[in-house]
């Protein structure tokens, strides 16, 4: 949760690298990711991570990839990403390190 609250606990008020992410979806006219954890509220509890998503037709996989990666992220090694190519029957993770991009 680094991305979303400082060092005491007092709340953002932005993520600059879900913003730029974001406005570069935009720029290649795919909208923006939503914000997942307003639609979870079963089980009584609070998600414990930042959930955003999206559905978009010929996204540029590897193009996104690098957009994600080029952020400067607080705790790089949270990030997670989990894409699903419209031929792929699952979800392919991605987990963001310092080194590389591990599946």
């Amino acid at each position: 949760m680094a991305e979303v609250y400082d060092d005491d606990g007092e709340e953002f008020e932005s993520i600059p690298g879900l913003e730029n992410i974001n406005l570069w979806l935009q720029e290649n006219g795919k909208g923006v990711l939503d914000n997942l954890n307003e639609h979870v509220s079963s089980g009584g509890k609070a998600m414990q991570a930042r959930v955003y998503g999206g559905a978009f037709n010929f996204l540029k996989v590897d193009e996104f990839i690098e957009v994600v990666k080029a952020q400067s992220w607080r705790e790089l090694e949270n990030v997670q990403l989990l894409i699903q190519d419209e031929q792929e029957e699952r979800f392919t993770i991605y987990t963001l390190s310092a080194r590389s991009l591990e599946t």
